[in-house]
């Protein structure tokens, strides 16, 4: 799982949309991120945790060549399309993102 960059997001999802939140992630919206040109993988983790209202919090972790794939991806108007798509989610669903470059790494044993 190298890569140079990390692009994350975490989001909570209400219980009654989390089936049809993991439909689209997994029926093609993270395929087709990790896709684009400069991503090397995608890597979802659930999490153990929930918030106050109940909702189940995920982490995707993308990984990229470097920090301007990521540029490219924040300018693809691909964006546009995943925006419409999130919108079936409003109400449902809340995220934040985070970027940086890969600083330490503990080697293997």
């Amino acid at each position: 799982m190298n890569a140079a960059y990390v692009y994350i997001v975490r989001y909570w999802v209400a219980p009654q949309a989390e089936a049809r939140l993991l439909a689209w992630l997994d029926g093609g919206h993270t395929a087709e991120v990790a896709a684009l040109p400069g991503f090397l993988w995608a890597r979802r983790v659930r999490l153990e945790e929930t918030d106050s209202f109940g909702w189940r919090a995920f982490t995707t972790i993308y990984g990229l060549e470097s920090k301007a794939a990521l540029d490219a991806y924040f300018a693809n108007p691909i964006r546009e399309k995943f925006a419409r798509e999130a919108a079936a989610f409003a109400g449902a669903l809340r995220s934040e993102r985070s970027w940086g470059a890969l600083e330490f790494e503990t080697p293997r044993r």
